[in-house]
């Protein structure tokens, strides 16, 4: 099998003294391009090659146009990310003199795979040069696919390390009366598994993925599997899935759209396949946090505010954070959560990263992006200290309002809040869809505790 191509680092020149230093990269696939995402932020420096329009006055004295290829350096003021379309945009003004382009004129780069990219930072911390090292890991996982499906519809997903991509959606009526074995019926269902294997055979690269799930509520998966090794047997495009039989595997669903996902990387049964990926580790942790909650409630907390009064007083056994914290604005909350990462690698805690592009993260977004779980109770610490809290905000103390700005701007930059035109206010958003030794990005995540998982 094939392996997946890492993030070449071509030069990096980073003091030791303040992390302040430039990094010459070249990114090689969608991933990488994701990673960047949370690598860049607004007020660092990045120079590749970029297309641009230029003008020319001829001798004549009219002017033409052509696009050309230069080498721009633009300080970074807006980035963004589309994972479907593979592609990352930031925009920002021009700092280095150029015969085409005027100094401090605004500039949109596009940066594309197997180009070069120099990113330059006033400070690269800790959480960074771990998210760099990930990028450039060449051991990574290997991708999964999950297709999902139950009578007329079907969701396809791409679950890389850093993302969970749907690469086909398919939607078939299938007629409501009448019997599977009836002409219509029969008819309906050919087209609705043709249309999937179609989907396997156009987006799913054998060489790559690790395995192929199938999961659906009763035998939706079953009579799937059952058309493909029918079709591979006489048709010539199909036959080669026979060599990647293996890979193949039933799993359960409770239906056929994408949120099942998540069900099926939860499975049991699919744990082998799925027992060296990210996104089933994140799963995993989630899960492990959601039990405590829902058998002690006062070792399983989420909030900042909460998570950094457990932290000081030394009782996380496990952190949980998505990478969109740190992709906020301010300088100062980014900084409060690498503080809080490392606060917690130092009292010996589990810390876990979540892409916010994987079925966990999503979730983990929607409770403040946020959550641990911890080695004992700290419920009446922490009600005292909310109680404080609310003393000081009484007593005009700016302190808690600063905190609850810090944490709405990390929210609002992450999409997970939302500015609400009926003047109620920000409100929770739907999540949109990983660190290294201690600080991991996905799987593996009560490595590094003493206490263990509880």
């Amino acid at each position: 099998d094939g392996g997946r191509a890492a993030m070449q680092i071509l030069h990096r020149d980073v003091s030791g003294k303040d992390g302040s230093g430039s990094v010459k990269l070249m990114v090689e696939q969608t991933d990488d391009l994701w990673h960047l995402y949370n690598l860049i932020v607004q007020g660092d420096s990045v120079r590749t090659t970029t297309e641009r329009k230029v003008h020319k006055e001829l001798a004549s004295g009219a002017t033409d146009s052509q696009r050309m290829k230069l080498n721009l350096t633009v300080t970074v003021d807006k980035l963004d990310f589309d994972a479907e379309a593979g592609e990352l945009r930031l925009s920002g003004r021009n700092t280095e003199e150029n015969p085409f382009v005027k100094l401090g004129a605004f500039h949109t780069l596009d940066l594309q795979l197997h180009r070069t990219i120099v990113v330059t930072k006033l400070q690269w911390d800790a959480l960074a040069l771990a998210r760099l090292a990930d990028a450039a890991d060449a051991a990574k996982d290997a991708d999964v696919a999950v297709l999902v499906l139950q009578p007329g519809v079907a969701h396809l997903c791409l679950i890389t390390p850093s993302l969970t991509l749907t690469r086909a959606k398919v939607i078939v009526p299938i007629p409501r009366k009448g019997r599977r074995g009836d002409g219509g019926a029969q008819r309906a269902y050919d087209k609705f598994h043709e249309a999937l294997l179609q989907a396997v055979l156009r987006h799913v690269d054998f060489s790559r993925v690790s395995a192929l799930l199938v999961g659906s509520p009763g035998f939706g998966a079953d009579d799937f599997l059952a058309y493909v090794w029918a079709q591979a047997a006489k048709r010539d495009d199909a036959r080669a899935l026979f060599a990647h039989r293996a890979k193949m595997v039933r799993c359960r669903a409770s239906c056929g759209f994408r949120h099942a996902v998540r069900e099926v990387l939860s499975d049991p049964e699919t744990a082998a396949q799925l027992s060296s990926t990210r996104a089933a580790g994140e799963v995993a942790a989630f899960d492990a946090f959601l039990a405590m909650l829902g058998r002690n409630i006062d070792r399983a907390i989420y909030g900042y505010a909460h998570v950094r009064a457990a932290c000081d007083h030394g009782a996380l056994n496990t952190l949980l954070l998505s990478d969109s914290l740190f992709r906020a604005q301010s300088i100062a909350v980014r900084r409060q959560y690498v503080a809080l990462v490392e606060d917690a690698q130092q009292a010996g805690a589990a810390v876990s990263l979540f892409s916010a592009m994987h079925p966990a993260g999503e979730q983990l977004a929607q409770l403040s992006g946020v959550a641990a779980v911890l080695r004992f109770p700290l419920a009446d610490l922490l009600l005292a200290e909310s109680a404080a809290e609310r003393a000081g905000a009484a007593d005009g103390s700016t302190a808690s309002a600063d905190l609850a700005a810090g944490a709405v701007d990390a929210a609002m930059a992450a999409g997970e809040l939302s500015s609400d035109d009926d003047g109620e206010g920000p409100r929770v958003l739907p999540g949109a869809g990983i660190l290294e030794g201690d600080m991991r990005f996905g799987s593996d995540v009560w490595a590094g505790s003493d206490a263990g998982p509880f």
